[in-house]
């Protein structure tokens, strides 16, 4: 059906709820005051439950605008005082204020806001307990079923991406140390070794793979890769060749510590462009490894993997004969 005829049919669906109930259209504040107090009938309970539950949500799934609060407290006290006719009596309207406690904490995944909303309409403090369990249980089984609530919804069928739920960000929780690539002490450069004495063979990696450039003292002046060798060795003009110092980039290269978050780093590289970085301890400059791109990918996958991919092996237990 084209989305032309979808208000249409919303329209159509409320104007046939109303000739059934027609106590379900409306702000329906008359039908709220009714339903925690105890004094709703079980026509009106079952209507409103019935006949509110499906205009509203064929209403806006139509696409249309609508409230949500008070059909919410309506559905949620009908629903409430109907389980109340089937459950032990307590008070008048107990059973309704727990079902409109309930469904807004639900709907809007929000417990306290139920608890309040609910105490505000029926001022039944005593009650407050038994409305924090009911509005802190219907929200987390909201959570665990949906994948967004009402009020959300709409928005991400726009074609807005919206988060599910809070969650930790794996590349705070790893250290540039856990995932870095170290680096061996005969692999370092030396800044007065030459470009043509260098065994460029002998450096692993990819040709764009950064090797640390150090002092006579051990301390990091810069990184340069294979390629930049290469490019200095051929373009020497001396058969000793060029420094290797001028083949690093010691300037257009930040370092970074052990002991930062992945999280920093992963600031680092959107900041600059860069897709690696060499590791130095800060307190005597030395370099310790590399990290790059690759390295934070793995912490999102270690990340994956503990989430969906994890076995756990149960021991066989001795069958006895």
């Amino acid at each position: 059906m084209h989305w032309m005829w979808w208000p249409a049919l919303g329209g159509l669906v409320i104007g046939l709820g109303g000739l059934v109930e027609p106590r379900a259209l409306g702000a329906g504040y008359d039908v709220i005051d009714q339903l925690p107090t105890g004094r709703a009938g079980p026509g009106l309970i079952l209507g409103i439950l019935t006949v509110k539950t499906a205009i509203w949500a064929l209403s806006l799934g139509s696409g249309t605008s609508g409230g949500v609060l008070a059909p919410v407290f309506m559905i949620g006290g009908a629903l409430g005082a109907w389980e109340g006719m089937l459950f032990p009596r307590a008070i008048p309207g107990f059973w309704a204020i727990l079902g409109l406690a309930a469904v807004v904490g639900g709907v809007m995944r929000s417990p306290l806001t139920g608890v309040v909303f609910t105490l505000e309409l029926t001022h039944a403090r005593p009650a407050m307990l038994p409305l924090a369990i009911a509005s802190t249980a219907a929200s987390a089984l909201s959570a665990l079923v949906l994948k967004r609530s009402v009020l959300t919804e709409k928005i991400a069928r726009r074609g807005l991406h919206l988060t599910r739920e809070y969650s930790t960000d794996p590349l705070e929780t790893f250290f540039v140390r856990e995932v870095m690539q170290p680096v061996e002490h005969g692999r370092l450069l030396v800044a007065h070794e030459t470009a043509t004495h260098t065994r460029i063979g002998a450096l692993h990696g990819s040709a764009g793979a950064l090797h640390p450039v150090v002092d006579a003292e051990g301390a990091l002046v810069g990184v340069t890769t294979r390629r930049r060798l290469a490019d200095a060795t051929a373009a020497a003009a001396a058969d000793a060749g060029p420094p290797v110092v001028h083949a690093a980039t010691a300037e257009c290269r930040p370092a970074v510590h052990p002991d930062q978050t992945l999280r920093q780093i992963a600031h680092l590289f959107a900041e600059t462009g860069l897709t690696s970085a060499p590791v130095v301890d800060p307190a005597t400059r030395r370099p310790a490894g590399v990290i790059t791109l690759r390295h934070l990918l793995s912490a999102r996958l270690y990340d994956f993997t503990e989430e969906h991919h994890r076995e756990r092996v149960l021991p066989r237990r001795a069958v006895v004969g």
